[in-house]
Formats: structure tokens, C-alpha cells, sequence
């Protein structure tokens, strides 16, 4: 049965979209407060949907005639255009590629979602028929139901992750909205008029992709606050970045040279090279030289000096137990913190330890983070010759893991698991794959008894990794924690600090389970964090961690508690990078892991004076959307795809309200060029970016295991 040739009101189409469209771009400025961002949205949007309104058209013309199949496969191949991009990203996650067929769902969900558009445009076809005034309500009420449900997705489920898939949901509602105006009326449009129309909008979207966003702060507020103008300009920047940079030279995006993929806003600008890589208008220059390195002929004398040397002999043959809590906050134990004391076992093991109260993470998530710890190198991600798990093994050490599945999931399982002679895997989701539902520390602590059995008088390292905080919006907190803690007026923040206390018992039990077997004073302890978090009180954390670097998401909790040696704080800027060769020297062989880049924190835990050690540190944390230079007390934060930089003063303003960038010009530079002194971590969690980190984490051929 063929369908009836009917003429195709191809200008009321394409009217219909550009109204649609323009709707959209003016709600999001509304919401947005901002007439300036309203004069960049709604002519993006209106131009938008030109190119769907032209499309829908076009491919009603070609299926007029035709049989309702073929028909209604014609009219639904457009969304192909967008199922294609979102399904090629939506299964990127290291959950999704465990899925049974994962690397066949690109390919089949747009084949099945085509199918489906396919039918419910046969159906809907069918449906409107006579398109009198009932049938054409239902069909608006159908299109602001599909609206709101595809906003709730965005919101709720999508959350800040799935860049691809927002993008997609933002055509989707263009198309949607058009839908509901073409079911409004069906005029005679004049063609001339959509050609008017259709013009005037690609005209000023191309005057607003020049000139448009050119203030910093509106695009803060753009990429802070906004929902599908958001994901339109990241489409638009993403679609002209001719060479592939990560930064665009349309609506604000600040690529100064868009055939150089070196060139670009969040590039390192090496000082006094005649480039300005970075593209804020001038080379860097040097900064101002930082304090003098300690000469080695006075550090050696010092760790020459008996009572170093005394403490130093003491340390050589002691055991090593490294205690790490996935997104563990800085404020929740800071010195200051209200109810602090609701921890006990964590705050006894902060007081009895050297606290290093600047401590700054390499990244807000934890395969960066982990990477960094088990190498000393700011950038896990190249070739290893040593890992410390293997430096301890060379040093006569039997060595223990206890990590959670999911962990080893992102970080990758060949890193982890090198040097190590018994990993023992946590599960922290029992019903569902890459869903927490249980408390997991005592099965943490667990294990750790099992590794002090097996080494009993031998000695040995043993990491730890709780779990529990990580998954504070997963699990559902028994009621026991939650009545530990103080109530919160923020449920995520009651039930993160509940989920603490879980991991303040097993602490305690560790140490308990150390002084048991006469072991707490051969034993030196290393407490940390990988990352921070996000607790919903900020729209620039994002929904956990990840993606950006802000302070609450990158200062952590460091401390090393050697037996002998009296617990304080230090100011000093540090880094879980500062791990491995602080290890490595209490225990008597600094040259374990060669080249390293850390520091040897000994100097500051045995409280050297202060010529002895390195108070004067830049600290640099990589992410996907972002970077971050710590030189205390500023933070300079850069977003290279947005173009825009922040700088905060932490000592002053820690939640990062007020920014300096304006004001502070001369610290902006001096910190961009920080940023060039370390090599570049660039962030990939794309399946082929964790095969790649796979293959590089293998061990050297000749160190390769039987």
C-alpha cells in the first residue's frame, strides 16, 4: 500500500523548527538571568533548527509516495545523525564495557533506536489523520511530556556526566519542540518568508559565533549553570576545532591558532621560548625563581647528624602499612572542622603522625591519583620500570593489596597488581555490577588481617584501599552509622559522614590488630586520600568528582606516622607523588625507583629546618575539563574548551567564591608558567584510552613475569 502523495509544506516546517528552537535558547537565558547570553543562545538555537527543520523536509519529500514502511524508515534515518555520536560515547565507561555485547551496542543501539523512531512515526502518521483540534492537543501534550521526561533524564540520570549523550538530548528536544509547533497550525507559510526567516537566523548565528561569549564571566556562567545552551556551544566549539585541540576559535573559545594543536588556552607556555602557546596574548615569562633548593652537601650533613641517623636505622627494617579512602574531603578531619571528634580512631591517627595540612592530589579522580602513587611520576601514564609495590619486594618485603573491584576497573588491573604477591579483591556490589549496596570496609580490614597472618615475623607491605565514602550516593547507609554522626541538613553530606565512621572502625581495627601482634612500633603507617569530593554544594564540583579541579575536589588528607617520631602538622606542599620516595628513604634505599619525581618528605617529618626543605612548591592536578596550579596559598584554574581562568586565595577564601584572576594578573602568569615546569597528563577514559594505559603499564620485557 502506498502512502497518498500529498505536497510537503516544507516552509511551515522549517518556520516551525526556528520557532521551536529559539524557544529553547530563550528559556535557558531565562534561566540563566542574561540578556547578553540570550542574544548568543537564541540565534544559535534558530539556526539549529534550520538544519533540523531542512532535514525534516527533505526527507518528507522523499518518503511522499512511498509504502508506510519505507516511508516511515525514510522520516526516522535523520536520527541516526544523533544516535549514531551518542552511542559510540554512552558505553565508554569501564561499567559499560563489562556489559555482555559491549563492543556490538554502538553499532545496535541507533539500529534499534531507528526502528523504534520509525515506528512511532508510522504510528504517529496514522494517528494525527484527520489532525482535527482534540488530536492536535494530545500531540502537544505528547511533545511537552516527551520534553519534560527528556529533561528528567538529563537531570537526574545523565547527571554531569555523558557529554555525548546531553548533546544529543538537547537535538532531540529541538526536534521535539518544532513537532509542537507544527501541531499548533498548519498555515500556507510563503516560502519567502522561511527563506527570510531561515537567513536571519544563520546570520546572526555566525555574527554570534564571532563575537559572542567574549566575557569571560558569561561563559562561567554558561558552562556553571547552563543546561542545553551549554551542550549546543560545546557542539558548535567541537564541530569548527579543525585541528582537534580541545578549544575552538568561535563563541569564546580563545584557540588563537586552530591549525596548531599545540597552540590553544590550556596549553603549557614554556617561558621565554617566543610562543605563546597558551594564547593570552604574550609569551611567559619566567617566574620569579623560587627559594633555593637545599644544597646537598648540607642535607647530607644533616641526615648525617645522629639523631637522624638514629631514627633512620630504626626505620630500615620496619614494616610498611599504606591506608588510602577514596574521596576522602580535607575540611571533614581539617584541624578546624565542627565534630571532627565523631572520628576518633582517624583524628588519634592524624595527632600521633606528621599531618601535612597542604596536601594536594594530582587529580579529582582516582586512576590519575592511584597511577602517581604507585610510580612517584607526575605522569603515570608512560613506561615503569619499578613500581613501589616491586621496590618492596626488592627489598625483601612480602606484599598485600586489598583493592575494590571497581577500583581496578578504572585504574587498570596491570598496575595495581605488579609487585604485589597477594591482591585481594573487594566487592563493593553484590546486586548489580558497578553499584555499591553494602558497606565494604570491615571486608577491607579483613583482608588485611589475612595478609598479617600469612606474613607474620617476615616483613611486609600492606595497602588498603576503603571504599565506602566513594559510594555515599549509592549505598544505602545503615541506620547504625547514620546516628554515629551528627545529623545534616544535607541528606549526601549526613550519609558521606556516616559512611566515614564505617571506615573510622576498621582504622581502628587495623591499628588494634598492629599493637595485638607487638607490631605497631616496627610498623611505619601512610594515610591519604586519592581525591576529594563533591558533596552538592557547589554546581561547579559536579555531581561526585572527576572532570574539574577545584580545591574541595583536590586537597586531601596526608599524613605518615613513623613510631618514634613525635606527630605534628607541616605546611609544606605536598603530593601522594611524595609517597614512594619518602618510603623508599625511611627504609633505606632512595634509589629503589630511578627516575622518580617526587620528594623525599623525610627532611619535613623529622622536622629539618626549614633552608632543608622544599616550602616553596608549585603542585599541578590534570583533568578532563580542567587544569589546576597550587603555589600556596593561590590556586590558578584553568578551563581550556571554555576559556576562562580562575584564581583563588585557599588560606583566605577556601571555597573558592571570590576570583583574583582580574585583580592578581602578575599571579596568573607566574602560575601559568608553573604549569609548564611538569610534563602534561592528558586524561583519557575512553576504552581505547584504558587499553592504551594496559599495554603501557606492562612490565619491562626483561622484568616481565614467567
Amino acid at each position: 500500500m502506498l502512502s497518498s502523495p500529498t505536497r510537503v509544506p516544507i516552509a511551515w516546517i522549517i518556520l516551525a523548527h526556528v520557532l521551536g528552537a529559539a524557544a529553547i535558547g530563550a528559556l535557558d537565558a531565562g534561566k540563566l538571568g542574561s540578556a547578553q547570553l540570550a542574544m548568543v543562545l537564541v540565534p544559535l538555537f534558530a539556526a539549529t533548527g534550520v538544519v533540523v527543520g531542512l532535514l525534516i523536509a527533505g526527507t518528507e519529500r522523499l518518503a511522499a509516495g512511498r509504502a508506510w514502511w519505507a516511508s516511515a524508515l525514510l522520516r526516522g534515518a535523520p536520527s541516526l545523525i544523533v544516535l549514531g555520536p551518542v552511542a559510540s560515547t554512552l558505553f565508554d565507561g569501564a561499567y559499560a564495557q563489562t556489559l555482555p555485547l559491549a563492543r556490538l551496542l554502538p553499532f545496535a543501539v541507533p539500529l534499534v533506536g531507528w526502528g523504534l523512531v520509525s515506528l512511532a512515526i508510522a504510528g504517529g502518521k496514522r494517528f494525527v489523520g484527520g489532525a482535527d483540534l482534540t488530536t492536535r492537543a494530545i500531540v502537544i501534550l505528547g511533545c511537552a511530556g516527551a520534553i519534560g521526561a527528556i529533561t528528567w533524564v538529563e537531570r537526574h540520570l545523565l547527571a554531569t556526566g555523558y557529554p555525548g549523550a546531553h548533546v544529543g538530548a538537547t537535538i532531540v528536544l529541538v526536534v521535539i519542540a518544532g513537532i509542537a509547533v507544527r501541531a499548533v497550525a498548519a498555515p500556507a507559510a510563503s516560502p519567502y518568508l522561511a527563506a527570510a526567516v531561515a537567513a536571519a537566523a544563520l546570520g546572526t548565528a555566525a555574527a554570534a559565533s564571532l563575537d559572542g561569549l567574549a566575557d569571560a564571566n558569561q561563559r562561567r556562567v554558561l558552562a556553571t549553570y547552563g543546561d542545553q545552551g551549554r551542550d549546543l556551544v560545546r557542539l558548535v566549539r567541537q564541530f569548527v576545532d579543525r585541528d582537534h585541540d580541545g578549544s575552538s576559535p568561535l563563541l569564546g573559545g580563545g584557540d588563537c591558532d586552530d591549525g596548531d594543536p599545540d597552540r590553544h588556552p590550556g596549553a603549557a607556555d614554556p617561558p621565554g621560548d617566543g610562543i605563546d602557546q597558551d594564547c593570552d596574548g604574550v609569551d611567559a615569562s619566567p617566574p620569579p625563581p623560587p627559594a633555593a633548593p637545599p644544597k646537598p652537601v648540607d642535607l647530607a650533613s644533616w641526615r648525617a647528624s645522629a639523631p637522624v641517623q638514629q631514627v633512620l636505622e630504626r626505620t630500615h627494617g620496619m614494616n610498611v602499612v599504606l591506608l588510602t579512602v577514596d574521596a576522602l574531603r580535607f575540611d571533614v578531619l581539617a584541624p578546624d572542622a565542627a565534630d571532627r571528634a565523631e572520628f576518633p580512631e582517624l583524628v588519634k591517627l592524624l595527632d600521633d603522625s606528621v599531618w601535612f595540612t597542604h596536601a594536594i592530589a594530582p587529580a579529582s579522580g582516582t586512576d590519575v591519583s592511584l597511577g602517581t602513587l604507585l610510580t612517584g611520576r607526575f605522569d603515570p601514564y608512560q613506561a615503569i620500570d619499578t613500581t613501589l609495590p616491586e621496590a618492596m619486594q626488592a627489598l625483601g618485603r612480602r606484599t598485600y593489596s586489598a583493592l575494590p573491584v571497581e577500583v581496578t576497573r578504572y585504574v587498570g588491573e596491570v598496575l595495581p597488581a605488579r609487585g604485589v604477591d597477594r591482591a585481594k579483591p573487594v566487592h563493593t556490589d553484590w546486586g548489580t555490577d558497578d553499584i555499591g549496596d553494602h558497606v565494604s570496609a570491615p571486608a577491607t580490614t579483613i583482608e588485611g588481617i589475612r595478609a598479617l597472618d600469612d606474613a607474620g615475623e617476615r616483613p611486609s607491605f600492606l595497602w588498603l584501599h576503603y571504599f565506602d565514602v566513594h559510594e555515599h550516593h549509592q549505598i544505602d547507609v545503615p541506620r547504625a552509622l547514620l546516628k554515629g554522626v551528627h545529623e545534616e541538613a544535607s541528606r549526601k553530606r549526613h550519609g558521606y559522614r556516616a559512611l566515614l565512621l564505617a571506615i573510622d572502625h576498621e582504622v581502628g581495627r587495623v591499628r588494634a590488630e598492629l599493637a595485638r601482634r607487638n607490631l605497631a612500633d616496627k610498623t611505619i603507617i601512610v594515610f591519604a586520600s586519592d581525591h576529594g569530593e563533591s558533596l552538592g554544594e557547589d554546581p561547579r564540583l559536579l555531581e561526585t568528582h572527576g572532570k574539574v579541579a577545584y580545591h574541595a575536589l583536590v586537597r586531601i588528607p596526608f599524613a605518615v606516622h613513623v613510631p618514634g617520631v613525635a606527630g605534628g602538622r607541616r605546611s609544606d606542599p605536598v603530593s601522594i607523588v611524595d609517597i614512594a620516595p619518602t618510603l623508599l628513604s625511611l627504609l633505606g634505599a632512595p634509589q629503589a625507583i630511578t627516575p622518580i619525581d617526587g620528594l623525599d618528605l623525610v627532611p619535613a617529618i623529622l622536622d629539618a629546618p626549614v633552608a632543608l626543605r622544599r616550602t616553596s612548591r608549585a603542585l599541578v592536578s590534570h583533568e578532563e575539563l580542567q587544569w589546576s596550579v597550587v603555589e600556596w596559598p593561590y590556586q590558578l584554574l584553568v578551563r581550556p574548551a571554555e576559556n576562562f581562568v580562575e584564581l583563588y586565595d585557599l588560606d583566605k577564601d577556601p571555597g573558592e567564591h571570590e576570583d583574583l584572576a582580574a585583580r592578581l594578573p602578575e599571579v596568573v602568569t607566574r602560575l601559568r608558567a608553573r604549569y609548564a615546569e611538569v610534563p602534561v597528563v592528558h586524561v583519557d577514559r575512553t576504552p581505547e584510552g584504558r587499553r592504551l594505559r594496559e599495554q603501557q603499564a606492562r612490565p619491562p620485557q626483561h622484568r616481565a613475569p614467567p
